[in-house]
Protein backbone atom coordinates (compact mmCIF):
# COMPACT_ATOMS: atom_id res chain seq x y z
CA UNK A 1 0.00 0.00 0.00
CA UNK A 2 1.21 3.02 -1.08
CA UNK A 3 2.27 5.97 1.46
CA UNK A 4 -0.19 9.21 1.54
CA UNK A 5 2.66 11.68 2.43
CA UNK A 6 4.40 10.36 -0.96
CA UNK A 7 1.51 11.39 -3.18
CA UNK A 8 0.36 14.59 -1.09
CA UNK A 9 3.48 16.36 -0.25
CA UNK A 10 4.94 16.79 -3.79
CA UNK A 11 7.50 20.07 -3.85
CA UNK A 12 4.54 23.06 -5.31
CA UNK A 13 2.32 21.06 -2.42
CA UNK A 14 4.92 22.35 0.37
CA UNK A 15 5.25 25.40 -1.52
CA UNK A 16 2.07 26.66 -1.92
CA UNK A 17 1.04 25.55 1.93
CA UNK A 18 3.96 27.87 2.88
CA UNK A 19 3.17 30.66 0.37
CA UNK A 20 -0.64 30.00 2.09
CA UNK A 21 0.47 30.26 5.61
CA UNK A 22 2.95 33.04 5.19
CA UNK A 23 0.46 35.46 3.84
CA UNK A 24 -2.35 34.34 6.47
CA UNK A 25 0.48 35.56 9.16
CA UNK A 26 0.95 38.47 7.49
CA UNK A 27 -2.45 39.55 7.41
CA UNK A 28 -3.07 38.46 11.22
CA UNK A 29 -0.03 40.67 11.50
CA UNK A 30 -1.15 43.55 10.16
CA UNK A 31 -5.12 43.42 11.58
CA UNK A 32 -3.31 43.72 14.85
CA UNK A 33 -3.30 47.45 15.21
CA UNK A 34 -6.57 48.06 14.07
CA UNK A 35 -7.88 45.63 17.08
CA UNK A 36 -8.99 47.74 20.19
CA UNK A 37 -9.63 44.49 23.06
CA UNK A 38 -6.23 43.17 24.77
CA UNK A 39 -7.96 39.66 23.93
CA UNK A 40 -8.30 40.37 20.20
CA UNK A 41 -4.94 41.78 19.86
CA UNK A 42 -3.99 38.37 21.69
CA UNK A 43 -5.77 36.35 19.39
CA UNK A 44 -4.33 37.80 16.29
CA UNK A 45 -1.00 37.85 17.70
CA UNK A 46 -1.68 33.91 18.00
CA UNK A 47 -3.05 33.40 14.68
CA UNK A 48 0.35 35.32 13.64
CA UNK A 49 2.44 32.85 15.29
CA UNK A 50 0.43 29.81 14.64
CA UNK A 51 0.48 30.27 10.93
CA UNK A 52 4.40 31.49 11.29
CA UNK A 53 5.21 28.32 13.00
CA UNK A 54 2.87 25.92 10.14
CA UNK A 55 5.46 28.00 7.72
CA UNK A 56 8.64 26.65 8.55
CA UNK A 57 7.26 22.90 9.20
CA UNK A 58 6.33 23.11 5.11
CA UNK A 59 9.88 24.89 4.99
CA UNK A 60 11.72 21.90 6.44
CA UNK A 61 9.45 19.78 4.85
CA UNK A 62 10.51 21.11 1.47
CA UNK A 63 14.33 20.49 2.12
CA UNK A 64 14.10 16.78 3.20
Amino acid sequence: MPNLNEHVNTPSFVSHAMSFHQSAAMYAANMIRFQYTKESKSKFRRECLDHLKASLIHEKGESV
